[in-house]
């Protein structure tokens, strides 16, 4: 399905019972909605799952300028609505994550729970040194071949052939423009100085191997700072946990859902 946007139309599936508790997954930058095929297929007999491109990924519209991550959050809520979702558990994915918090600072109310990937609180970014390193080496990465900057990108993000390959393939149908304009959206993002008071339930998940490695220490810092939150650390896991490792993932996702009594009546 489709829905038409001021930017374009973004593509999203839905699936599960109608009457079910529903799940939203945002996929990382890069990537597209397929990145979550393993969690829709284990829970869709169970809950109303609901996933979507990004603008500029997958089979939604492509970017005319940088990507905005607001609008990205008030074009989830718009699904939800054309859904007839009042309230879903927002998972995401890495940039996705910034997603779904700008969707919880923007209607609180439409949102039971965050999960989050590989991603990090909304006004904490990279640190100053990697943040200063990226600044730098975008310039000069619009130099180098496309093929060599998804294919070492994929190599660094995942630990399994399956998720290695999507990524490529994601990245490589996304193409080199697009993805420099993805990567502006963030710093946009990073600059809007947006905040978010963590006041639903939360599950923090990351790769063990997780890059870069900082990640691992600034979620751990993270749920330490949020009493109640949730952790879990997927064994053997990249950036793209819910991929390399869909049952450890899956397992953790459940009962966190089943923690705050989010299940099936």
């Amino acid at each position: 399905m489709f829905l038409q946007t001021e930017t374009g139309n973004i593509f999203y599936e839905i699936n599960g019972p109608d009457n079910a508790p529903a799940i939203a997954f945002t996929h990382g930058g890069g990537l597209h909605s397929g990145m979550f095929a393993a969690q829709v297929s284990h829970l869709k007999n169970r809950y109303r799952t609901i996933t979507w491109d990004m603008q500029g990924h997958g089979q939604s519209a492509a970017l005319t300028g940088n990507l905005d991550v607001p609008l990205m959050a008030a074009v989830l809520l718009r699904i939800m609505d054309e859904a007839g979702v009042k309230e879903a558990v927002l998972v995401g994915q890495s940039l996705g994550v910034w997603v779904t918090q700008h969707v919880a600072v923007r209607r609180s109310e439409r949102v039971a729970a965050l999960v989050s990937i590989g991603g990090l609180p909304l006004g904490q970014s990279l640190s100053r040194r990697e943040m200063a390193m990226l600044r730098v080496a975008m310039p000069v990465s619009r130099l180098l071949p496309w093929t060599l900057i998804y294919r070492r990108t994929a190599n660094e993000k995942t630990t399994t052939p399956q998720a290695r390959q999507f990524f490529e393939d994601s990245m490589a149908r996304m193409g080199k423009r697009q993805f420099f304009q993805m990567l502006a959206g963030q710093f946009d993002a990073i600059a809007m100085g947006v905040t978010y008071d963590h006041s639903h339930p939360l599950l923090i998940t990351h790769g063990q191997h997780e890059m870069p490695k900082s990640l691992i220490e600034a979620n751990r810092e993270w749920h330490a700072s949020v009493p109640g939150s949730h952790y879990y650390e997927v064994p053997g896991a990249g950036h793209n946990a819910n991929q390399d490792r869909p049952e450890e993932f899956n397992r953790a996702l459940l009962d966190f859902l089943h923690a705050f009594d989010y299940v099936p009546q």
